[in-house]
């Protein structure tokens, strides 16, 4: 029987029912899992970490030092370090799939819009997720505010630093840096509506249509809705692209409609959740897995 470890951060809720949803789901296929939680970006900051050496191990947060440690043992991780740090980096992952191949809207940085930018487009951190600190930019006034707020938002994240809490850094530049802004191109076309497709390995494990009528946002967590529609093609094919290109094993990419029949790529994540998700999400990793590592199901 292979063993696995599924590592949060010390601030997840313990009540969380993602932990019984991905031990059933292991069991199903010859796996056992054990539930742990790191407390800063160290190393060695595991507490409780089992004598044994795991099998694989399933990072639901970002702790490079200690996902790099498990690589370092020979021991599977997912996802790998690099293809998290990759996703977390917004600017830097829209120039890895646009490399690629992969349709994505264009993308600046701050500097590089420096000599002007057309209105409207859209502005957020380079770090984020849930949709916050995202803005939709229609004037100057509106750019400078969203300037500011995005220099409060570090502030705040530099206190949490101080405290030990590392979900967006693990140091004070790299906080910095994860408060950057980036100029996204608006896809009018995809305005409060996108499709979030979930990926495993090498298939499609789930999607659903995500809508907001009253902003410009999708994100359920950011008050938006879901619901199922069959899954084109194509969304289909760009997700399975933009995963491969960024080299992660489960992903969820957020795909805009372009206008033409066609789709981008305006976010991919590492560490997707899976509360609306159209299919068992840890039945469809844990499979994946299986097959992998030359399990039969």
């Amino acid at each position: 029987m292979k063993r696995g470890l599924l590592i949060y951060p010390s601030t997840t809720p313990r009540g969380n029912n993602a932990f019984g949803w991905f031990r059933e789901a292991a069991a199903c296929y010859g796996m056992e899992l054990e539930v742990l939680f790191y407390d800063s970006s160290g190393a060695g900051a595991l507490a409780g970490a089992p004598a044994w050496t795991p099998d694989f191990v399933l990072m639901r947060g970002y702790n490079t030092a200690l996902s790099r440690w498990y690589e370092a043992q020979g021991v599977t991780v997912v996802n790998s370090t690099d293809s998290m740090i990759l996703c977390r980096d917004k600017y830097r992952c829209s120039e890895v799939l646009a490399a690629a191949g992969v349709p994505v809207p264009g993308a600046l940085s701050l500097a590089e819009a420096e000599g002007g930018a057309a209105f409207p487009f859209i502005l957020k951190l380079n770090y984020g997720s849930k949709g916050e600190n995202v803005f939709l930019i229609g004037n100057e006034r509106e750019y400078r505010e969203a300037l500011e707020a995005c220099r409060m938002e570090e502030q705040h994240r530099l206190e949490e630093l101080s405290r030990g809490i590392t979900e967006f850094g693990e140091t004070p530049e790299e906080v910095a840096y994860g408060c950057t802004p980036v100029l996204q191109e608006f896809i009018a076309s995809s305005r409060g509506r996108d499709i979030r497709v979930w990926v495993t390995g090498d298939e499609v494990a789930g999607h659903v249509l995500r809508y907001n009528d009253r902003s410009f946002k999708s994100n359920f967590a950011a008050g938006g809705s879901f619901r199922q529609i069959p899954l084109p093609p194509e969304a289909a094919s760009t997700a399975l692209a933009a995963a491969r290109a960024a080299g992660l094993f489960f992903a969820g990419v957020d795909l805009l409609f372009d206008g033409h029949g066609g789709f981008k790529v305006c976010e991919i994540n590492g560490n997707a959740g899976f509360r609306t998700a159209s299919s068992d999400i840890p039945d469809a990793l844990f499979r994946a897995l299986s097959r992998a590592s030359g399990q039969s199901a």
